[in-house]
């Protein structure tokens, strides 16, 4: 129990790190979760051209998860607005009701489609896999994905509404942390 609070402020320490150099922060409610998420450029650890992103997400079970991504993208453009990324994903948290610690390492991607415009649109589904092998402490494996449509409302503000499936298999069985919830979302560039 311990080791979990030391992880999770060493996790908090790489977050704030981040919050001095981020480029955008971004906020995705629903009725029973919340998910906060700092993004930046890797070349603040030396690595430039993909998003680095650190997250906390909850919900109304005290469950927390915190989550470092690395994601490379490609830009979409006119004339390709289909884009595909690929990348790692992390995940450190406490169960609240199985008493269970979270460590895993996934991979995972996104596609997504670029309507352009004077209010650039898209649509867009994320997912991340953590097999038994990359999974630890109480958890067996991690399923985590997202199916969304955002708009750019506003110049470097971004809405956007999705439904997330965010799921850790436990010697108990299947725990839903997020189970197919509607978030509306907004993302802000600075």
């Amino acid at each position: 129990m311990k080791s979990f609070y030391i992880s999770c402020i060493c996790l908090l320490g790489l977050g704030s790190l981040t919050l001095a150099n981020a480029n955008d922060f971004e906020a995705a409610l629903s009725q029973e979760t919340a998910q906060f998420t700092f993004r930046s450029d890797s070349s603040l650890i030396g690595w430039g051209g993909s998003d680095l992103a650190f997250g906390l997400f909850y919900n109304n079970e005290s469950d927390y998860i915190g989550q470092v991504s690395l994601l490379q993208m490609r830009q979409a453009s006119e004339q390709t607005p289909l884009t595909f990324g690929v990348g790692v994903q992390g995940y450190l948290g406490r169960l609240d009701k199985p008493e269970e610690d979270v460590l895993a390492f996934a991979i995972g991607g996104e596609v997504r489609y670029t309507i352009p415009g004077t209010m650039p649109m898209a649509v867009y589904a994320r997912g991340f896999y953590a097999p038994d092998i990359t999974s630890f402490s109480g958890s067996e494996e991690v399923v985590d994905y997202t199916f969304g449509f955002q708009i750019e409302a506003l110049p470097q503000t971004v809405a956007f509404v999705g439904i997330r499936h965010f799921e850790v298999a436990i010697d108990a069985g299947d725990y839903e942390l997020d189970d197919d919830n509607i978030h509306l979302g907004v993302r802000l560039t600075f």
